[in-house]
C-alpha cells in the first residue's frame, strides 16, 4: 500500500490521545471523527491528483485498462471510482504514525510508487506525470501547514474537553 506517514510534531498529542482513549472513550470517538476531518485536505488533494492523472482516458496510461494479474494477484485494470475511494485515513493511537493517509487499492498504489527503486519502461512512462510518489506524498506536502493548524486546534479542543471533565 502507498501510505503517507505524515509527521507533524504537535507536542503532547500522543499522550493526550492515549489517555483520552482510556479515560474518555466518548471524547476519543469524537476525536477520531474530527481527526479525519482535520486530515481531509490531504485526502482531497490526493484524490484530485488521481483524477487529474486519469482525466484524458479514464486511467493514467492506456495499458492500465487491461487486466494484469502477475502470479494470480490482480493489479489492473484501473478503476477510477475505486482509486478515488481508496484514499483513506486511519487513526491508530498505539502506532508511531497515529494518523495515516493510505491508498487502499493496489492499482493507484502502483501508479503512485512505481519506479521509486527500479526504473522500467512502465515507471518511465509514469514519470511523465511526476516522479514517484505521484499523488500521496505531494498531497501531504502541499497541505502540511493547513493540516498542522487543524490538528493543533483539535488537540486544544480535546485538552479543553478532558480538563473540563477532570474538574467535575
Amino acid at each position: 500500500m502507498a501510505g503517507v506517514q505524515y509527521k507533524a510534531e504537535i507536542i503532547g498529542i500522543r499522550d493526550t490521545v492515549q489517555m483520552l482513549k482510556k479515560t474518555e472513550p466518548e471524547i476519543f470517538k469524537e476525536f477520531k471523527r474530527s481527526a479525519q476531518t482535520a486530515v481531509k485536505p490531504i485526502v482531497d488533494d490526493a484524490r484530485a491528483r488521481l483524477t487529474a492523472a486519469s482525466a484524458r482516458t479514464g486511467q493514467p496510461l492506456p495499458g492500465m485498462r487491461r487486466p494484469w494479474a502477475p502470479g494470480g494477484r490482480q493489479i489492473f485494470p484501473w478503476n477510477q471510482t475505486k482509486a478515488i475511494k481508496g484514499v483513506k485515513v486511519q487513526v491508530r493511537p498505539s502506532k508511531e504514525a497515529f494518523l495515516t493517509v493510505t491508498q487502499r487499492e493496489i492499482a493507484p498504489a502502483v501508479f503512485d510508487i512505481a519506479g521509486r527503486k527500479n526504473s522500467s519502461v512502465f515507471s518511465r512512462n509514469l514519470d511523465l506525470f511526476a516522479k514517484a510518489s505521484r499523488s500521496m506524498w505531494p498531497a501531504a506536502e502541499s497541505k502540511e501547514d493547513e493540516v498542522t493548524k487543524n490538528l493543533a486546534e483539535l488537540v486544544d479542543y480535546v485538552n479543553e474537553q478532558t480538563n473540563s471533565k477532570l474538574r467535575y
